[in-house]
């Protein structure tokens, strides 16, 4: 029970989380004309320069998804993506382990780019030779409606010419994770994040992604991915990241790339978005989910007046709070669950209990030698229970089950159209997996086959198939194992005994004060001399994992 309660509470906690991550909050902004477009969520709000509201739409009364960048038509219609299923597997894995996605699929049922006459919000598909996009990209529209798309895990650039029904791409090799993209009257400048640079490239059809200029970007300390820029005069604004893709700062560099300042490091945590409009700076920060105007300078303006956002929100905020609460309501749970079966075992073996806790200490040895040991019948042999047979019952079960479960987890990730590198990092994981599973298997089946026979001059010994009768002045001892030349038993650990405790403590331990105790130097040699099932575990796993680090770091 204590178990299947700890289990609820803690995919209740996990559950509770994905809730509070789902909570829709800021997704991109965009000017249009002598308007800021800001949206949040499935909601789409036009801000005048001064922040007040001019128009609000609710892009789920067509039913809308939008997810990522949006941009406007020289006639003022809107460019959005649609996706209307959840995002699968693969994108949360390529898109925590940052893989290179591998292969274009094609839009899903309903899934792509749809533009929409304002404000009646009469949409239509649009461009859909474009492959599908399942994670960031970033988008411009030049004045001719010629449409850029920046596919970040793709590094690629799409560019769909007005009318056309195909697009080109930039070259292969030249990009990686193409970040925002924007129009100038010299070119389309691109923020070649891991490249750690911004490109000019050519924009015109004929010579498309050439590149034109490129201007390198330093690395401030931790914060070395460029992602966002904004051209201010000469020289930049660029939102630069850390490894997680978070927690970045606007810093403004010079034409040549050299760093002049910083921009309001005081007063933002984690820059979302920002775009530099009409000689302001509008930002959205992650941590407060919040948008504010402020100078280049980073001085804050007065608040937007927006009703709609100050709703939104708040109502965010409450969700988060409230699915922050619920989260911890069942990580408390967890710890009241855990703490009553301490109480039970406590309460209804408290013997056994304070036996089990005397084991996890570590008790000195020296006391439980030099003990009366407990009586044996004149030329009998007390033989130790091996309690760890019982437990097999349903460990190895478990471990049989975990094993399905993670060849159907395996297969599934195979059948994803994801990247081949999130493929073969899922199979070396499985196969460390199933490894180490089967090496501990072996050791808990080696381990159970074990007896140890105790009289008063002997002790009898079967292990590894073998068989042995050893004067018990000529054993050589540890808290967990008795060594002898001929093979070496594993008495067990705390917290996992293989025999009966009390009868190691009170017939076998007593009975080795003639007996030499041995370092652990000494039982990992004899461990190696026998070919013990834990020391091959431990040659086998210690390369085994160097090796699945360095495939993980080669696959990255």
């Amino acid at each position: 029970m204590v178990v299947l309660c700890t289990a609820l509470c803690l995919l209740g906690y996990l559950w509770a989380n994905q809730l509070r991550l789902d909570v829709p909050g800021y997704g991109s902004l965009r000017p249009q004309g002598e308007m800021m477009t800001v949206r949040f969520g499935r909601q789409l709000i036009w801000l005048d320069a001064a922040g007040r509201e001019q128009r609000h739409l609710d892009l789920a009364d067509v039913g809308l998804v939008p997810t990522g960048d949006h941009a406007f038509f020289a006639n003022g219609d809107l460019l959005l993506y649609h996706r209307p299923e959840r995002a699968r597997l693969s994108y949360w894995l390529a898109r925590y382990l940052r893989l290179r996605k591998q292969s274009e699929r094609a839009p899903r049922v309903g899934e792509g780019f749809y533009r929409c006459e304002l404000p009646a919000l009469a949409c239509e598909p649009f461009g859909r030779g474009l492959p599908a996009l399942d994670s960031a990209f970033h988008l411009a529209l030049a004045a001719d409606d010629t449409l850029f798309v920046a596919d970040t895990p793709g590094f690629y650039i799409y560019r769909l010419a007005a009318g056309a029904d195909q697009p080109e791409r930039t070259g292969d090799g030249m990009l990686r994770f193409p970040n925002q993209i924007r129009l100038s009257e010299e070119g389309l400048w691109v923020a070649d994040t891991n490249n750690r640079r911004l490109l000019l490239l050519e924009s015109d059809g004929r010579a498309f992604g050439q590149v034109i200029r490129e201007v390198s970007l330093r690395p401030q300390g931790a914060l070395r991915w460029p992602h966002q820029f904004a051209a201010e005069g000469d020289g930049w604004l660029v939102n630069l990241a850390d490894d997680r893709m978070r927690d970045g700062r606007i810093y403004r560099f010079s034409a040549a790339g050299e760093v002049v300042d910083s921009v309001a490091a005081d007063l933002l945590v984690d820059p979302l978005v920002f775009e530099l409009w009409n000689d302001l700076l509008w930002v959205v920060d992650a941590q407060s989910q919040h948008l504010s105007r402020m100078d280049v300078h980073g001085a804050l303006l007065a608040e937007t007046g927006s009703a709609s956002l100050t709703s939104l929100e708040l109502q965010a905020q409450h969700q988060r709070t409230r699915y922050l609460w619920l989260g911890r309501l069942f990580l408390a749970g967890m710890v009241l669950s855990l703490l009553a079966g301490f109480a039970a075992a406590w309460l209804l073996e408290r013997e056994q209990t304070r036996a089990q806790f005397a084991g996890w200490s570590g008790r000195a040895l020296a006391p439980l030698v030099a003990a009366k040991p407990a009586p044996i019948p004149s030329g009998q042999v007390h033989w130790l229970e091996n309690r760890l047979k019982r437990r097999l019952r349903w460990q190895v079960p478990l471990i049989l089950l975990v094993v399905a479960a993670l060849a159907y987890a395996l297969l599934r990730v195979l059948l994803l159209d994801g990247p081949w590198q999130l493929r073969v990092q899922m199979l070396v994981l499985a196969l460390y997996a199933v490894l180490s599973l089967w090496l501990m298997m072996r050791d808990l089946l080696a381990a159970a086959q074990q007896r140890v026979g105790v009289s008063d001059e002997w002790l009898f010994l079967e292990a590894q198939g073998r068989q042995c009768r050893v004067a018990l002045d000529q054993v050589h001892y540890s808290r967990s194992h008795l060594v002898t030349p001929e093979l070496v038993v594993f008495l067990g650990q705390p917290g996992h005994a293989v025999f009966d405790r009390a009868g190691v403590e009170s017939v076998l331990f007593p009975r080795l004060k003639g007996a030499s105790p041995c370092s652990p130097w000494a039982v990992w040699k004899a461990l190696w001399h026998t070919r013990h099932p834990q020391a091959v575990l431990l040659l086998v796993l210690v390369p085994a994992t160097v090796g699945l680090m360095l495939s993980l770091r080669l696959l990255a």
